[in-house]
C-alpha cells in the first residue's frame, strides 16, 4: 500500500515539476573528477535512473546483477564519446528523463525480460545518457576526468541501488520467516 502511493506520488511529481529532472543546466561547471562525479547526485533524472537499475539488476539476480550495471557504463562512455565528437545529433535529454520513470517502472513490478531484450532497454537509456554528457562537455578540456568522475559516480548509485534491493529483500524476508 505505502509503495503504491510512493509510486504515484513520484510520477505526479515528474508530470507537475520536470524542471526537478533536468540535471544539464550548468555546462560551465563541467571542468574536472569533481564537477563529473557530483553531477549525478544535481538531478532527480540521474539519481532515478541509475539506482533504479541497481534496484531491478538486484531482483533479477544471477548474470543480471553485474550485466546490467556494467552494459549501462560502457554503453554510456560510448555514447559520451560519440557526443563529444558530434559524430550524430538527437535530444537526449527527453530520453533520459523518461529513463527514470521506465527504469523506475521495472524496479518496482520487478519486471523480467529476456536477457537480451533487458541488455537492449539499458543501453538504449545509457547511450541517451552519455551521449548528453558528451555534447555538454566538449568544449572542456578535461573531458576524461569530468567523465571518469562520472562513470565513478554511477558505479556508486548502481551499488546503492542494489544494496537497497538487496537490504530490503533480506528485511522482507526475515519479517515473513519470523510471521510463520
Amino acid at each position: 500500500m505505502k509503495i503504491s502511493v510512493l509510486k504515484n506520488v513520484s510520477c505526479l511529481c515528474f508530470l507537475l515539476f520536470p524542471c526537478f529532472a533536468y540535471a544539464h543546466t550548468m555546462v560551465s561547471t563541467m571542468v574536472n573528477w569533481v564537477s563529473g562525479f557530483s553531477h549525478p547526485f544535481q538531478g532527480v533524472d540521474h539519481l532515478l535512473a541509475m539506482v533504479a537499475l541497481g534496484w531491478w539488476a538486484a531482483q533479477l539476480r544471477g548474470v543480471y546483477l553485474f550485466l546490467l550495471p556494467l552494459t549501462f557504463l560502457l554503453v554510456m562512455a560510448f555514447g559520451g564519446l560519440l557526443g563529444h565528437f558530434a559524430l550524430i545529433s538527437v535530444d537526449a535529454e527527453k530520453v533520459i528523463l523518461i529513463s527514470g520513470i521506465i527504469l523506475t517502472i521495472l524496479a518496482l513490478k520487478k519486471v523480467h525480460f529476456h536477457l537480451f531484450f533487458n541488455l537492449a532497454v539499458v543501453a538504449f537509456f545509457a547511450f541517451f545518457h552519455g551521449y548528453a554528457h558528451g555534447v555538454a562537455i566538449s568544449d572542456s578540456a578535461h573531458f576524461l576526468s569530468y567523465s571518469f568522475g562520472l562513470i565513478s559516480a554511477t558505479v556508486v548509485l548502481h551499488i546503492t541501488g542494489i544494496m537497497s534491493a538487496l537490504a530490503i529483500d533480506g528485511l522482507l524476508i526475515s519479517v515473513r520467516i519470523s510471521q510463520v
